[in-house]
C-alpha cells in the first residue's frame, strides 16, 4: 500500500498490471494549481461529473476505487497539480515508488 500526503490531505493506492489504483476515501484539493496540465484538469472534471470525486467540505473525496493509467496520472489528479507518481507515492517507511520498483527489479525487496 502506498500513500500520498500533501496539505493535510491523503490518498492511498497501489500499482497493478492495469495501472495505478487509488482507493475510495482518498482526498484531493478542491482547486488545481494554475500550471496543471489540461489533461489532468479534464480528468478531474470527468471524475467529478461521474460522481467519483465528490465535494467533502474543504476537499474532494474519491467515492470508489479508481484505476488510473499510471502512478503519475493518479498523483497529478489527486494532488491537483503536475506530479511524478514514482516520486510522490511512498510506502509506510517513506520510500518512493521508484525506489520500490528498482528494488523489485533487482530482487532486493
Amino acid at each position: 500500500m502506498l500513500h500520498l500526503k500533501a496539505k493535510g490531505l491523503s490518498a492511498r493506492g497501489y500499482e497493478t498490471a492495469d495501472g495505478f489504483v487509488v482507493l475510495a476515501g482518498s482526498e484531493s484539493p478542491k482547486e488545481h494549481v494554475e500550471s496543471t496540465h489540461e489533461y489532468v484538469v479534464a480528468m478531474r472534471k470527468h471524475l467529478r461529473d461521474q460522481g467519483l470525486l465528490t465535494d467533502a467540505g474543504d476537499r474532494l473525496r474519491l467515492t470508489q476505487d479508481y484505476t488510473f493509467g499510471s502512478p503519475s496520472t493518479a498523483a497529478a489528479v489527486m494532488l491537483a497539480r503536475t506530479a511524478n507518481g514514482r516520486v510522490e507515492w511512498k510506502d509506510e517507511q517513506g520510500r518512493p515508488l521508484k525506489e520500490l520498483q528498482a528494488a523489485a527489479a533487482g530482487g532486493d525487496l
